[in-house]
């Protein structure tokens, strides 16, 4: 039991079991006023009366309790005081004491901890894998523009070197004089030096075949394109076609034959295209990532896969041919025929073919889509330490908080002797220090009017 010193003001706790009798007086060390302790009787639960005893009945005082012991017990004030009526043993928290305006103290941390700690690492993620996706984009757009020039540069070499053996060889008299005898030595020695050219031949004017480097019979070319598109005064024409005997692509090229300035006749050769089909269809990026070659009219050149190059498959409704076609070379995204998404660069050669490389978009950045998942995994692990962390930072802060808004609810009902028990050491030790002073400080008031009554 907890007595109080009606003068200054003195804690003592005082041990009922050791009072002999119904009464005990002591005196206290701090004034010297004498302090009566009544026991309880078994009936009821009083506090007990502190009243001015006479000197005779003064007590060797008990031991003090100490000023920090916050532990006070359970103290009901007598049936009347000052008029009002003695509250009840369990005091009833006021209505709406305990209600709550807006977010508590725990939402209002955890925001606030969201606010300042990770919205900035959000923004400053955000901001790093924008630049990192466009670095990785811009490396992979340069990378492909890079392959399809390097490829088209090796199109183009390839196909110019054939032109000026036939430009060359055109501007010799023996071809000039359109002896067939003549012309065949010259088609011979050219199918000798350059292996690739399986067929090296001449026509006159109306298409018709004066000599050839095989051997084989003469025959009629007016109906070929090429023919007509030289002898309609074409410094250079050209035909892919499958070789009937290889069942390869091959590629016809033809100039004029002239003499005087006039066109005399057609020069021109078949050549296998397995240097330039090779070159293309070898390169490969990842299990996605190919090249491909087609002529001026979408016609295959040269594919990975065979039965295109074979067929000439037609490409022309190919996202990227279109492109080519309608004026829009460079770097795309697109889709295949199965929905998948694709990038792929695109570009022309110097004949009006199309030269493109494609690449499945989830393999082309599929680095980049993994350390962005791992960027993104752990922003929100960080964002759930953090909601912890705040959350237990708060509920520590709001934990004494709420017991001692409790215990005030508690003594302005009446209830004296609530226990406040802070432990920590800090702004809220000292505020349950100061309701303690002001729970002491309503009961001294309260023993002082009732020895006025």
């Amino acid at each position: 039991m907890i007595v109080i010193c009606e003068e200054c003001g003195k804690k003592y706790k005082v041990d009922l079991d050791k009072i002999q009798g119904t009464r005990a007086n002591f005196r206290c060390s701090t004034c010297d006023h004498i302090i009566a302790v009544k026991k309880p009787s078994a009936s009821s639960n009083p506090v007990p009366q502190r009243q001015t005893p006479s000197a005779e009945e003064a007590l060797t005082p008990p031991k003090p309790v100490e000023t920090r012991d916050r532990r006070p017990q359970m103290i009901q004030p007598d049936a009347q005081v000052g008029g009002a009526a003695k509250p009840d043993a369990s005091p009833s928290v006021p209505a709406g004491s305990s209600g709550k305006n807006g977010l508590g103290l725990v939402a209002k941390a955890v925001w606030i901890m969201l606010l300042v700690g990770i919205i900035p690492v959000g923004i400053f993620a955000w901001i790093t894998l924008s630049q990192a996706d466009k670095r990785v984009r811009d490396d992979t757009k340069a990378l492909f523009a890079e392959v399809t020039r390097g490829l088209s540069v090796h199109v183009d070499e390839w196909i110019d070197k054939n032109v000026r053996v036939l430009v060359a060889a055109s501007n010799f008299d023996a071809i000039r004089s359109m002896d067939a005898q003549a012309q065949t030595d010259i088609l011979k020695a050219i199918g000798q030096a350059y292996p690739w050219m399986y067929l090296v031949f001449t026509t006159d004017a109306g298409g018709a075949n004066i000599a050839r480097n095989d051997g084989k019979a003469l025959r009629d070319y007016s109906d070929r394109q090429y023919i007509k598109d030289v002898v309609g005064g074409k410094d250079l024409a050209w035909q892919v076609l499958i070789g009937k005997t290889s069942q390869k692509p091959a590629l016809v090229l033809a100039v004029p034959i002239k003499r005087n300035g006039k066109i005399v006749g057609v020069l021109a050769n078949a050549m296998q295209l397995d240097d330039i089909s090779k070159r293309i269809a070898a390169w490969k990026r990842g299990a996605t990532g190919f090249a491909f070659l087609v002529d001026e009219r979408g016609k295959v050149v040269a594919h990975q896969v065979d039965a295109y190059v074979k067929e000439q498959k037609q490409l022309n409704q190919h996202p990227l041919i279109q492109s080519y076609t309608s004026g829009r070379s460079g770097f795309h995204y697109f889709k295949n025929a199965q929905g998948e998404a694709q990038i792929g660069y695109v570009g022309g050669t110097r004949y009006g073919w199309a030269l493109a490389i494609q690449q499945s978009e989830a393999e082309a950045f599929a680095d980049f889509y993994t350390a962005q998942r791992f960027a993104y995994t752990l922003l929100a692990c960080t964002i759930l330490a953090v909601v912890l962390v705040a959350w237990l930072a708060g509920r520590a802060l709001v934990q004494p908080i709420r017991r001692l808004t409790e215990a005030a609810d508690r003594i302005s009902v009446g209830d004296l002797d609530v226990e406040i028990d802070i432990s920590s050491r800090d702004e809220i030790a000292a505020l349950g220090e100061a309701v303690s002073r002001m729970q002491d400080s309503i009961r001294l008031s309260l023993e002082r009017l009732r020895r006025r009554r």
